[in-house]
């Protein structure tokens, strides 16, 4: 049986847009039909009016229903927005990632029983009634019920939400779910939503242009300790990028030879004699500056696989993360880097980081893209999902 995959994201960038792009990119490499559905080419934060009614749903979930303290995201209305919708008659394999917008979840009841439906995770929402992470609440291993991230008002809202997914998702025999990590997928077992389904574990591949030959020299012996933070809105408090620059600023104030570059949009107020504030770059740019630097701190609040850690390993780069979601185990199977809790854990490794010799910094960089090449370049993670489309 001739295989063909329709890969489904609402929009052809971010995290989601990028993993869904590399997975296609690569299959139509090895001659495999797919296809890339998706609503939008760039980003709403960027170009809102590309889809003028999924911003205006975005701002509702935003402003109108979210709880004010509650700082992860959530999608109530963006699942309700409706988009073209897409042609599923050609594929025999649809191929779900970040949905909200992109697909309703009554199109999934019209499939055929025998449709085959692979679904990559790339956060909680497919499982809870709305949030993209639950920060801790458990609500969503039952029906979410008096959800601590909406205003009262709209919990009913909520527990409904999520009861429709869990009956249109039941009605799925035929549907595997990726998580990118163990986290993410103990984390969908635990739910209400998935606990019956087959879940596996599938790391997100780093895109083509992270492998090609290097820019700069793996030997590059520069005296200057350089560390990096990467976020689509430095201002976005699930980042934590104040924890960073804190730390920083406190352990190597008035140090020339220490620099912190932040990438990504906002963030003004950071910039600090030492810090720079990069602002949002290209992917060519973004690897450059990956490859020219020491360490990459990612201190998050939530976050399920980052992408940012796999190119950043593509270059040498070594991760400090928080020890939340499924970072802790991104480092641990690229076999450099190290997990924090606190900021005087991040200082302890930012001091010891900045200290490491340029031999053994050699010698990490090289092992760093060697086992991300083998672990997450597009041709083996195109392996992987081969066998699940098959299966």
């Amino acid at each position: 049986m001739t295989i063909s995959v329709l890969h489904v994201n609402f929009s052809r960038s971010g995290g989601a847009g990028e993993v869904a792009k590399t997975l296609h990119e690569e299959q139509v490499r090895q001659g495999t039909k797919s296809l890339f559905y998706a609503v939008i080419d760039s980003s709403l934060r960027h170009r809102p009016l590309l889809a003028p009614l999924h911003t205006l749903a975005a701002g509702l979930d935003h402003y109108v229903i979210k709880q004010p303290d509650f700082a992860a995201p959530i999608s109530l209305v963006r699942d309700r927005s409706r988009a073209p919708f897409p042609d599923l008659a050609g594929a025999s394999v649809l191929h779900l990632h970040g949905i909200n917008g992109a697909l309703p979840l009554d199109a999934l009841e019209r499939l055929p029983r025998s449709h085959k439906v692979v679904w990559t995770l790339h956060d909680m929402n497919p499982f809870t009634g709305a949030c993209h992470y639950s920060l801790g609440c458990e609500r969503f291993t039952s029906h979410c019920h008096e959800c601590p991230a909406v205003r009262q008002p709209l919990r009913k809202a909520i527990e409904r939400a999520h009861s429709a997914k869990m009956r249109v998702l039941a009605g799925l025999e035929n549907l595997t779910v990726v998580c990118p990590s163990t986290w993410l997928a103990n984390q969908a077992r635990q739910s209400s939503v998935f606990k019956s389904h087959n879940i596996v574990m599938q790391p997100n591949p780093v895109g083509a242009g992270f492998f090609a030959p290097p820019l700069t020299s793996l030997a590059h012996d520069s005296r200057e300790f350089s560390v990096v933070a990467v976020a689509s809105s430095l201002d976005d408090p699930v980042k934590n990028i104040p924890l960073l620059t804190e730390v920083f600023a406190r352990e190597f104030a008035g140090r020339t030879n220490a620099s912190l570059t932040l990438v990504g949009k906002g963030g003004a107020h950071f910039e600090a004699d030492n810090i720079t504030v990069a602002g949002a770059l290209s992917r060519g740019d973004l690897r450059q500056l990956l490859g020219t630097s020491d360490v990459l701190v990612v201190p998050s609040l939530a976050e399920n696989a980052p992408l940012v850690i796999g190119e950043a390993a593509s270059q040498g780069c070594v991760s400090l993360v928080s020890d939340v979601g499924g970072m802790p185990e991104q480092v641990k199977a690229l076999g450099a880097g190290e997990v924090f809790a606190g900021p005087d854990r991040l200082a302890q490794l930012l001091r010891a980081q900045s200290q490491v010799p340029p031999s053994k910094r050699r010698q990490t960089r090289k092992r760093l893209r060697k086992n991300t090449e083998a672990l997450l370049s597009p041709a083996a993670v195109a392996a992987e999902y081969a066998k699940l489309y098959s299966s």
